[in-house]
C-alpha cells in the first residue's frame, strides 16, 4: 500500500498560492498513439507539451509561469537565463519575456564539438533574436552561472533589477506538479491507469514527476532519460525534490534511490544525435504524425521502443510519454537528419 502524503486537491491549493503568471495553453492534450502501440505492443500515450502554447511550445512554458511569477511578484524588470546555443529554455524564456514586457538577457554556451550547434543564426537561436532577447556567447569551457551573473550586473548598473534563473530552479518542480495533476484528471476521465511515465530528464521535470507521484500515493513508475552523460543527477533530482516539498509543505523525503533515471540512451553526449533516437523520430513522424526532437524527446522515445523490445514493458503496462518539446532545434540538425534520410545535404 503506497501512503497518500495529500491530495489532489489540496496539492493544487498549495500550488495556487505560489506566485505565477499565465503563459501556456493548459492541460495540454493527452492522446492514445495507436499505432506504435499496436507496433510494440504496449498501450502507449503521449502528454503534447509541444503544444504549451508558448513559442512552439515545450515544458519549460510550465517552468517560466512560476520562475517569473516570483521575478515580477519581486519587481523585477529584466530576466537573464542561460544555457547551450540551441536552448529550449532560452526559447521559451525570450518569448515569455516578450509577452510580460520583460527585458531578456541571454547568455549561450557554444558547442563547438557539434557542428550543427555553431552560431549561425537557425533554429532556437533564430527564435531568441527574433523574441528580442540580448544574446551573449561564451566558449564551452566559462563558468555559465559566473557569466550570467557578470550580465545581471551590467544591468544593475544601468538602473535595472535583474532576475537571473540560476539551479536549483524550484520552478519546474512547481510546474510538473502541475503537469501531474492535469495527468491524474485525465487519466480518471478516459479510465486509465498508467504504470509508467517515461520522459526526457535532465531534473526539473522529474523533480514533478516523482515528488507527486509520492506525495499522491501513486504506484507509477517514473522514469527519466537522459540527454547526457553525467554524474550526480540522482542526487541532485532528490536534492530539489525536497527543497519543492519544504517549499509546499509536503511531510514527505525523496532519497536518490527512488530515482529512477537512466543514461542508456544518452549516446556520445548532449546535442549529439543518437542512431536510435533518429531512429525513434522517424517511427513518431511516419505512424502518428507527430515531431520529436534530436536532442531530448527522442533519446528518451528511443528507450520507450527498447523497453518494448526488450520486455521491459509487456502488453499488461500503459505507459505516458511525456513530449517535452524542443521541435525547433530539429532545424539547426538539418544536416544529420537529411543522411539519416538518405537525402543529398540541402534537399527540399
Amino acid at each position: 500500500m503506497v501512503e497518500v502524503v495529500v491530495s489532489a486537491t489540496e496539492l493544487w491549493e498549495r500550488l495556487s498560492k505560489l506566485p505565477r503568471v499565465s503563459l501556456g495553453t493548459f492541460p495540454t492534450p493527452l492522446e492514445l498513439l495507436p499505432r506504435i502501440s499496436e507496433l510494440l505492443g504496449v498501450q502507449v500515450f503521449i502528454k503534447r507539451d509541444d503544444l504549451s502554447g508558448l513559442a512552439f511550445g515545450g515544458n519549460k512554458t510550465r517552468h517560466l509561469e512560476f520562475g517569473l511569477g516570483q521575478a515580477i511578484h519581486d519587481g523585477c524588470d529584466v530576466v537573464i537565463n542561460g544555457a547551450a546555443v540551441q536552448s529550449n529554455y532560452c526559447r521559451q524564456t525570450a518569448a515569455a519575456c516578450a509577452k510580460l514586457g520583460l527585458k531578456c538577457a541571454l547568455v549561450l554556451r557554444r558547442l563547438t564539438e557539434v557542428e550543427a550547434l555553431k552560431v549561425e543564426p537557425q533554429g532556437n537561436l533564430l527564435l531568441d533574436y527574433l523574441f528580442g532577447a540580448d544574446v551573449r556567447f561564451i566558449e564551452p569551457d566559462e563558468d555559465l552561472e559566473a557569466a550570467k551573473e557578470e550580465v545581471a550586473n551590467e544591468y544593475r548598473v544601468r538602473g535595472h533589477k535583474p532576475y537571473v534563473i540560476r539551479h536549483p530552479d524550484l520552478s519546474g518542480g512547481f510546474g510538473y506538479l502541475v503537469c501531474l495533476l492535469e495527468i491524474v484528471e485525465q487519466c480518471r476521465q478516459m479510465g486509465i491507469e498508467p504504470t509508467h511515465i517515461i520522459h526526457s530528464s535532465a531534473t526539473p521535470t522529474q523533480v514533478g514527476f516523482v515528488l507527486g507521484t509520492k506525495a499522491l500515493g501513486l504506484n507509477w513508475q517514473v522514469i527519466g532519460v537522459a540527454p547526457f552523460n553525467r554524474d550526480g543527477v540522482k542526487e541532485r533530482i532528490a536534492e530539489v525534490s525536497n527543497l519543492v516539498a519544504e517549499k509546499l509543505g509536503l511531510n514527505l523525503r525523496v532519497t536518490p534511490q527512488e530515482v529512477n533515471f537512466t543514461m542508456e540512451f544518452a549516446g556520445e553526449g548532449y546535442g549529439l544525435p543518437t542512431p536510435d533516437g533518429i531512429e525513434a523520430m522517424k517511427l513518431m513522424a511516419q505512424l502518428e504524425g507527430i515531431v520529436l526532437d534530436p536532442v531530448y524527446t527522442a533519446k528518451a522515445f528511443a528507450a520507450v521502443i527498447s523497453m518494448a523490445k526488450d520486455g521491459r514493458l509487456t502488453n499488461k503496462d500503459t505507459v505516458i510519454f511525456i513530449h517535452t518539446g524542443g521541435t525547433p532545434a530539429l532545424f539547426a540538425y538539418q544536416t544529420v537528419l537529411a543522411q539519416a534520410l538518405g537525402l543529398p545535404t540541402g534537399a527540399t
